[in-house]
Parts: structure tokens; sequence; C-alpha cells
């Protein structure tokens, strides 16, 4: 049954045969107690709701099954606490963990957890010892799109945030805020979200209400994006004319919106590749030891992917003068 050596054909023919006749399937958790093996990977996320998991989940299942592995994909439910839970519960079950954990305590929570077999990080706050974090540049993506803004004169600029303990939105909020300081960008107080498209469609409905409009609205994801962008354009504002609308993710539907969504666009794919690589290489090491104490971080580059939400013919004189106006 395990190809070994020391066994004639007609042996193994035997006895295969007799396992298809009864219908014999050998006990994975007896064999991996021998092998010490279990050809499976952990993916823990905290939420399994949207484009960007998908593509995540899609990109690592295909590494996965390019190794000869197994996938086991979790939810955390939007709390880091879960995960002691589901950790405890797949003990034994797995050679490694992917954990994308991008909230603000992580580290502390991290500390306490049975980290037992290999483990990489997505998108945490900081590293953990011995542990490393690939996660992506956020606040440089933010900044791309603060220097967008500038090279196009949007001058009067709002910012829709994401959640106040997501590492991940307070990482877009800063840097957007930084390069828009350098370039000189006018930025009221950021209007709060959650990365819902209900609170972009709440956001677009406090600007729509606005009597003088702002000029460009950065979201710190697709998701509130769209939903301002669908408000917007419900409420005769012309997008990009009246206001310029940029997101964050290029999530697919970002393409086909009308406009088409101005964006960041992460390497999800490229950071599923490297996190599988790493553990797969982690978990072949003959001698299973932590990585050597100190920072193990890596940040993935963004690109800015412009698109019709903020870029078309030059814009109306009363647009540019931040008159209120509703183009036809």
């Amino acid at each position: 049954m395990n190809s070994s050596d020391g066994v004639t054909e007609s042996a193994r023919q035997a006895v295969l045969h007799a396992a298809r006749e009864l219908n014999y399937v050998p006990h994975a958790a007896a064999r991996a107690l021998i092998t010490g093996r279990t050809r499976t990977i952990a993916v823990l996320l905290p939420d399994m709701h949207g484009a960007f998991f998908s593509e995540l989940i899609r990109e690592l299942d295909q590494c996965a099954y390019a190794h000869g592995q197994s996938l086991l994909v979790a939810s955390l439910h939007g709390r880091l606490t879960e995960a002691q839970k589901v950790l405890a519960l797949i003990h034994g079950q797995v050679d490694g963990v992917i954990l994308m954990v991008p909230f603000m305590d992580a580290q502390t929570t991290l500390a306490e957890l049975p980290l037992t077999v290999p483990t990489v990080l997505l998108n945490a706050p900081g590293p953990l010892q011995g542990t490393p974090v690939i996660t992506i540049d956020n606040a440089g993506g933010a900044r791309q799109v603060a220097k967008h803004f500038a090279a196009l004169g949007y001058q009067d600029v709002v910012h829709i945030a994401g959640p106040t303990d997501n590492f991940d939105a307070i990482e877009r909020a800063r840097g957007f805020h930084a390069a828009a300081r350098q370039l000189g960008l006018v930025v009221e107080r950021d209007i709060p979200g959650d990365y819902s498209e209900e609170a972009g469609r709440a956001a677009g409905l406090r600007i729509a209400k606005r009597a003088k409009l702002p000029r460009a609205i950065f979201a710190a994801n697709d998701n509130m994006a769209v939903g301002c962008l669908e408000v917007l354009i419900a409420a005769d504002i012309n997008v990009p004319h009246d206001i310029a609308v940029a997101g964050f993710d290029d999530i697919p539907i970002a393409r086909f919106t009308a406009p088409p969504l101005t964006t960041v666009r992460p390497p999800v794919a490229q950071q599923g590749v490297e996190a599988f690589e790493w553990l797969v290489a982690a978990i072949n090491r003959k001698e299973r030891s932590p990585l050597p104490p100190g920072p193990h971080a890596q940040a993935l580059p963004t690109r800015l992917v412009v698109r019709g939400s903020t870029v078309a013919n030059r814009a109306p004189e009363r647009a540019r003068k931040g008159v209120r106006s509703r183009s036809q």
C-alpha cells in the first residue's frame, strides 16, 4: 500500500486487489503517527467573505495541489481569540499553519497560542519571534493614491477609513495622510467604515448631501469604494468630473463598475505563493527548529491601477472650483 521496497509485484497486486474488493482505505491518522506527516496545511483567515479571500484561497489551493498537499481552511470570524480554539481543534492534523492576523493586538495574543508546527503569518502588525510575517505594503499603496490625486490637481479629498482595529486599514490611512500632508492636499477628518459595501453607501450618502463636494475620495478598500460609487451615481453626481473615487484591493468587480474603479492592486497571488513556499521549506527541514531570534518580515509592493473613476476628460470649470454640480 505504501509502495515500499521488498515486496514482489505479484504480492503487491494481490494486496491491492483485496483492498479494492474490501473497499479498504488506509487510515490517515494512523499513517500520520508513523510518518510524522499529515500532508495537510491549515489556513486560518479573519473572514472568508469577499473576492480578496477567494483569490488568496485559490492561490494557496493551487500551491497545495502542486506540492501534493491538502488545505484545511477555517475562519476566525473577525476575532483573533478564535485562533486558540481552531488550533486546539486541529492539533496533530496539520503539518503547518498559514495564519492571517491583521489585528492590532496580534502580537500579544499570538505569543499565547500553541504554535507547535511551522507557521507563517500574513498581514500581522509585527513579527513574532521565530515566525516570519509576509505583508503587503499598505502604506505605500495608499501613498500612490495621494500622489495620483495631487498629480490630477485634486486638493480637497476625503478618506473613508477601514476598521479601527485592523492593521491593514490603519497602515492605509497612515500612508495616505502622510503623503497628503507632504503634497499639500487638504484632508478632512476620516469618515469611519468597516470594509463593507454598506459602510461605503453610508459614507456616500453623507458626502452626497453636502453643499460643497470634496474633489476626491479614497476608500480603504474596494467594497466601500463600490458602495460609495453606487450612491454618488444614484444621486446624479458625475464621477470623476464632480468627485473622483479610488479604492484598494482591485477586486474583480472593480473593472466592471461604471465608471471602472481606480484602485491599488495588492500582490495577493505572490503573497500566497511565498507563504506556502516558506512553509513547505520549513516542514521539509530535517530539524524543525524555529527561525533564529529577530524580525523576519517582508512587505510586498503594490501597484496603482488607474481607471475611469479618477481620470476622464478635462473636468468642468464648476467642478474644479469645488462648487457643487450635478453633471448631466
